[in-house]
């Protein structure tokens, strides 16, 4: 069964020109919708989409609000919003929603293709046309992580498993789950993998 992907957005030659950039990164089963009606529509058939591609303004979508609901209805989606806007701060908003990379409108094609690779392979990106990489790692602010999510965080990043991390800490692994689904939703990420790749980027681990 192909990967199903979702593309939301209300203009026709848009949704083409991301489904034409996509293509070039993975094989999948392109759905296309235009008010955010359509995309929970869409994104509750079987099999869940491993993407979806969001715009900020569409008929019904309300941002961080329609984000955070995705993040928690769909964990494993890579959500990635692809926008107008090039601001810092609207960006960073929809990362600690629970999105998995924001990219810019206006990057080239190329660097769109650069950035969602990542994004599939794992990673948590924001592209900004402002930026002068054209593409740089979410910066996430560890200060407010608590210490015991700091000490899951350092544990994930030796590639240990939910029992060796509960025998460690000595809690239980029920615990170690409830503390990594903390984590991940801080983070703004799904995967342990994700999750490793910002704290090293950061120079945690």
């Amino acid at each position: 069964m192909l990967n199903r992907i979702i593309i939301a957005d209300d203009h026709p030659l848009f949704r083409e020109g991301v489904r034409r950039i996509i293509q070039r990164v993975i094989v999948g089963k392109f759905v296309e919708v235009a008010d955010t009606k359509s995309l929970f529509i869409e994104a509750e058939k079987d099999p869940a989409p491993i993407i979806m591609i969001l715009d900020l303004v569409f008929p019904g979508f309300e941002g961080t609000t329609t984000i955070r609901k995705l993040r928690e209805d769909y964990p494993q989606t890579a959500l990635i919003v692809i926008s107008m806007t090039d601001e810092e701060s609207v960006a960073n908003d929809i990362m600690s929603a629970g999105a998995n990379g924001f990219i810019s409108k206006s990057v080239p094609p190329d660097e769109m293709v650069r950035a969602i690779e990542k994004i599939t392979q794992g990673e948590t990106v924001i592209c900004l046309d402002a930026d002068t990489s054209g593409l740089h790692m979410y910066q996430n602010d560890f200060a407010r992580l608590p210490p015991r999510h700091v000490d899951i965080l350092l544990l994930l990043g030796q590639g240990k498993t939910n029992k060796e991390i509960a025998r460690d800490l000595d809690i239980s692994p029920n615990t170690v789950r409830t503390h990594i689904s903390g984590l991940f939703k801080k983070l703004g990420v799904s995967t342990r993998s994700a999750a490793v790749a910002i704290a090293a980027q950061q120079g945690l681990i």
